[in-house]
């Protein structure tokens, strides 16, 4: 667990598979704890190539793997997955890179301001979505997560919002099936025990769950704020 100090922000972040709620609890946290005058800011942490100068490379990375059939197969348990190759590789690391650039500005330096960040997604979800499309084992998942943990600003709290795949799935009407939810949310969970992260309900009500994780928050505030 990260150790805030007085001049330096707390790092709140949500996780979770698709529809398990996290934007909906990341807000009405942020919410809730501004109504009890503690200054923080939501942000929307999923990966987006279209903001940093690795714009191009990633582009032309990802059109080379997701072309046609050459890299690529299909499947119901886990969605597109990359077959092994270069190009799937430094896909891999580009995006990394892409995302390690975007948390500099907007999770770093507001951290470095004081500013207290609820977080909607971050590397975690990164991971997942990586690891299942390059076909990694959950040892080399975790690897690769512990990896970029070492390089980027720890969380202080980290919440799973867990939710049964068969609900995930009633809230959503882009995702393939079930077993693509249920791949996803067996890492999660096996991530939710190594890094000792807070597991919420996601099938409870958001304004209730809002408040458990508010008062979670409050024990790990350093001080009056």
């Amino acid at each position: 667990m990260a150790t805030s100090e007085n001049s330096k922000g707390i790092l709140i972040c949500f996780v979770g598979i698709d529809g398990s709620g996290k934007s909906t609890l990341a807000k009405a946290l942020a919410a809730s704890l501004e109504a009890q005058g503690i200054r923080c800011r939501y942000v929307w942490m999923g990966f987006n190539d279209s903001f940093t100068v690795f714009r191009p490379l990633v582009a032309v990375a990802k059109a080379s793997v997701f072309r046609g059939e050459r890299y690529m197969e299909q499947s119901t348990k886990k969605g597109r997955v990359v077959k092994s190759s270069f190009l799937s590789t430094l896909y891999q690391y580009l995006m990394l890179a892409d995302y390690t650039f975007q948390v500099f500005f907007r999770i770093r330096l507001p951290l470095a301001f004081g500013r207290n960040l609820i977080c909607d997604r971050y590397i975690h979800d990164l991971i997942v979505a990586v690891g299942v499309l390059l076909d990694y084992s959950a040892d080399r998942t975790m690897a690769l997560l512990d990896h970029c943990l070492a390089l980027l600003p720890e969380p202080d709290l980290v919440f799973l919002i867990d939710l049964p795949e068969t609900l995930a799935y009633q809230r959503k009407d882009d995702i393939i099936s079930l077993d693509f939810l249920s791949v996803r949310r067996d890492i999660y969970l096996q991530m939710a025990q190594r890094y000792g992260m807070t597991i919420l309900d996601g099938s409870g009500d958001p304004q209730e769950l809002a408040q458990l994780a508010a008062r979670k928050v409050l024990q790990h505030m350093p001080g009056e704020r």
